[in-house]
């Protein structure tokens, strides 16, 4: 049986979501036509990227996940580096002054940098048919793609709009692989109008469809799932959220579960759940009147996906494409702007319990369709094969 490497910063239980989710994923889905070891670090926190578990291998079924250390965690340094950054971007997105050198000191003091994994890669990549990275940004992606031949290289870039993609080291990276894997066609879009024409196709991930039974609390809710903080936009959903209350006085509450890293107010109608259980999860997203995603910056999100399989329509943030597609391509959501179209959509949806669920039924038709574990199954079983 062949031997295939995928490549992610972190890769343990506790963490949920995100590039780490979808490295776990394949590695399931990919487990009975290769032979599939995870290559990673010891961290698990990515502020920090301390090392926080032992650097050893195990096994889980088929899956051989070997944890490498830690050798650049984040710093102060690495702070000045990107505050610098978002204030060169946020002036005009000219990195002009940003040289070769200085973008990869960057992503090296960014973390998670360990020269361990990149040694195992440069001294093993023969082991290997391919080699799979997940998200473009970290360390063990950028160093990583350089230890192992082009033709052997897969990158899943987890792309967003966000400052760092515009580093040109970023571009000269992708155009190192054999072939991109694309989680949807509004990031596609995005990549190639930043980096320019790249092989590759939409696979997407597969998406949990079983239905569960709804909540059953003393009143209606909006729901959020995810990492709790304003780069999330969850400070803007709040503020927007009280607005909405002050004009519609209702029994109405916003649930909001996942990891906080923000104060939250301390009011009845917003309700802190922490991390629940991934069936309490499905049960809250089948009983919520709406599921909001405020992020302006998402290549994919899980969450929404998840809630709309569960027969819920969404209301997410016009400013990232992927939701708008979502949204869009499954006539089972609305967009907002600014609090005046969430205002109109949140009032709209929640006023007509027929249009809920109308849009509902679309939301989940569109998961059903497109995100089946057979097909992306089947799609990723033979971008790995080809030319290998």
């Amino acid at each position: 049986m062949k031997r295939i490497a995928l490549v992610v910063q972190r890769c343990h239980p506790s963490i949920v979501g995100g590039s780490e989710s979808l490295a776990w994923q394949y590695a399931t889905l990919l487990q009975n036509q290769f032979q599939v070891d995870i290559l990673t670090t010891t961290a698990l926190d990515y502020k920090t990227w301390a090392n926080d578990l032992p650097a050893e291998c195990e096994s889980q079924g088929n899956i051989r996940i070997f944890r490498f250390e830690v050798t650049i965690e984040r710093t102060a340094f690495w702070e000045g580096l990107h505050n610098r950054l978002l204030h060169d971007f946020h002036r005009g997105r000219s990195l002009s002054y940003w040289t070769t050198a200085l973008q990869e000191e960057y992503i090296r003091q960014q973390g998670p940098h360990s020269t361990p994994l990149l040694e195992f890669l440069g001294d093993r990549h023969a082991e290997y048919e391919a080699v799979l990275f997940f998200t473009y940004l970290y360390s063990p992606t950028y160093f990583g793609v350089e230890q192992v031949p082009a033709e052997k290289v897969l990158i899943a870039p987890t792309l967003h709009d966000e400052a760092p993609a515009y580093f040109r080291v970023y571009g000269d990276m992708v155009h190192k692989a054999r072939s991109l894997i694309w989680l949807t066609h509004a990031e596609q879009q995005f990549g190639q109008a930043l980096w320019g024409k790249l092989p590759g196709k939409v696979i997407a991930m597969a998406i949990d469809t079983d239905l569960h039974s709804p909540m059953e609390l003393d009143y209606p809710y909006i729901l959020y799932c995810g990492r709790i903080d304003a780069g999330k936009g969850c400070a803007e959903l709040i503020e927007f959220f009280t607005r909405f209350k002050k004009r519609y006085p209702s029994k109405l509450r916003l649930i909001l579960t996942g990891q906080n890293h923000m104060v939250l107010p301390q009011r009845e109608d917003i309700e802190f759940l922490g991390f629940v259980s991934a069936t309490m999860k499905f049960q809250l997203m089948a009983g919520a009147s709406v599921f909001v995603m405020p992020s302006p910056y998402e290549s994919f999100s899980i969450v929404t996906l998840e809630a709309m399989a569960q027969v819920t329509p969404i209301l997410v943030n016009g400013a990232c494409q992927v939701l708008v597609e979502h949204a869009e391509r499954s006539e089972g959501g609305r967009i907002y702007a600014d609090y005046t179209s969430f205002e109109h959509h949140l009032k709209d949806l929640l006023s007509n319990p027929s249009q809920q669920e109308r849009m509902g039924k679309l939301a989940r038709q569109y998961v059903l369709r497109n995100y089946s574990f057979e097909q992306i199954q089947k799609n990723l079983i033979e971008t790995i094969q080809y030319n290998t």
